[in-house]
C-alpha cells in the first residue's frame, strides 16, 4: 500500500515536472527560432543625384524629411554622383535617379543600349537657353555672330547654337567657341565669354539675385521642340518590370513631396539646407521661389509627360545627329506607374 501510494505521488509530481518543462520550452520558442523580418521593416533603397542637392530635387528631400517614404515601406538614401548617375541606375546601384530627357535618350540610343527609362517629368517645361549679359547686345540668335560663347563642350549644346543660328538664317561659323573654365555664369561672363546656355531656375535666378542683367533666349520659344523634359525622374528597364509595385510606392511618395515644396518654399528651403549646408539660402529660397511659379502655370498632373513631346525631340536629335543609333522612342519612357490625382 505504501509503495502504491508512493509510486503515485512520485508519477504525479513527474507528470507536473514534465508539463512545467514544457510550457517552459514553449515561452522560449519564439527566441530561439529564426526571426521574421519585422512588418515595419523598411526597404532601402539608393537614389543618385545628378549634382549637388539643389531645387530640382527638394521634392525628394522632403518626402523623405517627412516620412513619406517611410510610409511606403522604404527609405532612401540620396548619392552624390558625377556623370555617372545614369550607369548608377541601369546596372541598380541605384533604383532611382534624376537625368534630363537628352540623356536618357541618348543611353538608350548608344552602343551599349542603357536600359534606363523616365517615369516621371518633374517641370513640364524646358526652362533652358541662352543667357547673355545686357550689354553685349545679344537678344537673337542673329546676334551670336561674333561673339564668344562658353560652354562644356558637349555636341548638345553646340547643336543647340547651330540649330537656332540657322533658323535665324545666322552664320554659325562666326561663333568662337570656348570650354567655361570659370566657376559660374557670371564669372564666365566677366572673364571669357559673351553667352552661354544656362537653366534660368538656378543661373538666371541667381543673375537677378546678384543684380546682373541679362538677356534669355528660351529654348523652346525658338523651336517648339526643344521644350522637353528637364528633369526627368528614371528608374532601370529591369526594376520597372521586376517591381511595379516599388515603383508606384517611390512615385507616390515622391509626387507628395513636390507638392509640398510647391506649397511651402520655406520647408524646401529648410530640408536642402540640412542636406548641403554650404549652399546659399538666398539663391535656393529665390530658386525655389521661381520653380514653384512655373509649377503652378502647369495645368498637367505632376510628372505628366505626352507622347508627342518625346517624338519630336527625340527626331530633332536625329536630324543633329546626337542619337548613335534609332531606339524606339516609347520604350525610354512611362506614365504607368503615376499617382492618380
Amino acid at each position: 500500500m505504501f509503495f502504491r501510494q508512493t509510486v503515485r505521488k512520485i508519477s504525479r509530481n513527474r507528470i507536473i515536472g514534465a508539463m512545467l518543462l514544457l510550457i517552459s520550452l514553449l515561452l522560449l520558442l519564439p527566441s530561439c527560432a529564426p526571426a521574421d523580418k519585422p512588418e515595419d521593416e523598411l526597404r532601402e533603397l539608393t537614389f543618385a543625384l545628378d549634382w549637388t542637392p539643389n531645387t530640382n530635387h527638394s521634392g525628394l528631400f522632403l518626402a523623405q524629411e517627412r516620412g513619406y517614404y517611410a510610409e511606403e515601406g522604404l527609405n532612401v538614401t540620396f548619392r552624390e554622383s558625377d556623370m555617372n548617375f545614369i550607369e548608377m541606375v541601369a546596372n541598380g546601384t541605384a533604383a532611382f535617379g534624376i537625368a534630363s530627357q537628352e540623356q536618357v535618350l541618348q543611353a538608350r540610343a548608344s552602343a551599349a543600349e542603357i536600359p534606363v527609362k523616365a517615369v516621371a517629368a518633374l517641370l513640364q517645361h524646358n526652362t533652358s537657353g541662352f543667357a547673355s549679359p545686357l550689354d553685349r547686345g545679344i537678344e537673337t540668335p542673329k546676334d551670336f555672330e561674333g561673339k564668344t560663347y562658353s560652354g562644356w563642350g558637349t555636341e548638345l549644346e553646340l547643336a543647340f547654337v547651330r540649330s537656332l543660328m540657322e533658323k535665324d538664317n545666322a552664320d554659325y561659323s562666326k561663333v568662337n567657341i570656348i570650354n567655361q573654365s570659370a566657376s559660374n555664369f557670371i564669372a564666365s561672363m566677366e572673364t571669357e565669354a559673351d553667352f552661354a546656355w544656362i537653366y534660368y531656375g538656378w543661373d538666371g535666378v541667381n543673375c537677378e539675385l546678384q543684380d546682373y542683367p541679362i538677356n534669355f533666349i528660351l529654348l523652346g520659344d525658338i523651336d517648339e521642340r526643344l521644350d522637353f523634359y528637364s528633369p526627368v525622374l528614371i528608374s532601370s528597364d529591369d526594376l520597372i518590370n521586376s517591381e511595379s509595385d516599388l515603383v508606384k510606392k517611390f512615385l507616390r511618395a515622391s509626387r507628395r513631396g513636390f507638392l509640398d515644396a510647391i506649397a511651402d518654399a520655406d520647408a524646401a528651403v529648410k530640408v536642402l539646407i540640412e542636406a548641403a549646408p554650404e549652399l546659399d539660402p538666398d539663391l535656393l529660397k529665390a530658386s525655389q521661389e521661381w520653380l514653384n511659379r512655373e509649377n503652378e502655370k502647369s495645368a498637367e498632373a505632376w510628372g505628366s509627360m505626352t507622347a508627342e513631346r518625346w517624338e519630336n525631340f527625340a527626331l530633332w536629335m536625329k536630324e543633329h545627329n546626337l542619337l548613335e543609333n534609332d531606339i524606339d522612342v516609347k520604350a525610354a519612357y512611362t506614365t504607368d506607374f503615376l499617382p492618380e490625382e
